[in-house]
């Protein structure tokens, strides 16, 4: 008898599944399956109606990228910043100003407890109270807009906390930032609710803002816009409107210092016309070399002036929005839907591994 034919032993390893047993054991507590999984799922839904609706609203701006950084002035820097772009890497920081701040800086800036605390004096407008507030009321106020208000937040208990800490004026320098433990939780809320992301090979920058209302969703990424672009142009034009601003100072003065001494020089020759003296000849050069001086002086200043008008003008940044701030139509979270269907799936899995292991002989599989 031929070998080959005979039929070789089932190893004690080797596992068998059969798939008639697994669609019996299924028939058999499909009544359990079924209610197991609609426990899931009506679990999943009650959950995602207790969650409140946000609406997100984005805004997408290109800041001015500096000439320097991409002209003949750069050298081989230019090349190699272009090759380090299609790697993901951005060389625009290191051959930058060292007074420039880079946009990867960004997220940073509008985190920082300042410029949250200037943003929640803004207005907006509340559209259940259909008129405008103060963003720092309307984070302290209650916004809930769940169906089924489970998980209410109590905004009320941080108002009977300790408001503030009291310090004498003059104890403390006056850079320290002194709020309320309300104040605090208003600017984690909106700490939460603006993100800024940075793409680090274009330098694009988007702004979303996530919040109960959508009006104020996009009041509030359009505020969060107007108020970097702000601090970027008033960080990089601080030392040129302080140069300006002092030459304009030394220019008024250097005004009536020139027309004391002109009205000086006239009165003179007004007293002196007729005098023919020598002394009074030199007291009259005197004063108008005097003139002169507070001319030249003046006019000096007036070219700096003007000059530091146009380096102002050359040193504010420039911004494109690429994409401003739309009311959103639809809220972007929760997903009722997805984290329903979730349920369901977790229920069913649920339901059949609790079948599996009621049918199937434990011992034998861990043996």
């Amino acid at each position: 008898m031929n070998e080959q034919n005979v039929p070789q032993p089932m190893h004690s390893d080797e596992i068998s599944i059969n798939f008639s047993e697994i669609w019996n054991a299924i028939v058999k507590y499909k009544l359990s399956i079924l209610l197991v999984t609609l426990i899931f799922t009506a679990l999943g839904a009650l959950f995602s109606l207790t969650r409140d609706s946000e609406y997100e609203a984005q805004v997408k701006l290109l800041p001015e990228v500096d000439s320097k950084l991409g002209g003949s002035s750069s050298g081989g820097l230019g090349g190699l910043s272009s090759l380090a772009g299609l790697a993901g890497i951005n060389l625009s920081g290191a051959m930058a100003g060292a007074d420039a701040i880079q946009p990867a800086m960004y997220p940073e800036i509008v985190q920082s407890v300042p410029f949250l605390l200037e943003l929640s004096q803004s207005q907006v407008y509340n559209l259940r109270q259909k008129k405008f507030i103060k963003l720092a009321d309307y984070l302290k106020q209650d916004n809930s807009n769940a169906p089924i208000p489970i998980f209410k937040k109590d905004k009320s208990k941080a108002g009977n906390d300790l408001e503030s800490i009291s310090v004498p004026q003059g104890v403390l320098s006056s850079d320290l930032i002194n709020v309320s433990k309300q104040e605090t939780a208003a600017l984690k809320e909106l700490r939460e609710a603006v993100t800024v992301e940075v793409d680090k090979k274009n330098n694009l920058i988007k702004i979303t803002a996530n919040t109960e209302d959508p009006v104020v969703s996009a009041n509030l990424a359009n505020l969060v816009l107007t108020q970097l672009r702000k601090y970027i142009i008033q960080y990089r034009t601080e030392k040129a409107r302080k140069e300006l601003s002092f030459l304009i100072d030394r220019q008024a003065e250097a005004r009536k210092r020139y027309d004391q001494a002109l009205f000086t020089l006239s009165n003179y020759k007004d007293q002196n016309r007729n005098v023919f003296l020598n002394v009074a000849k030199d007291q009259g050069k005197k004063l108008q070399y005097e003139v002169d001086l507070a001319f030249n002086v003046y006019s000096n200043l007036t070219n700096q002036t003007t000059e530091a008008k146009i380096k102002l003008q050359k040193e504010t940044p420039v911004f494109k929005v690429l994409e401003p701030a739309q009311i959103p139509l639809k809220r972007s979270s929760p997903k009722r839907t997805l984290i329903t269907a979730g349920s369901l799936l977790l229920g069913l899995f649920t339901a059949l591994i609790g079948v599996f292991f009621k049918t199937a002989n434990v011992r034998d599989l861990l043996a």
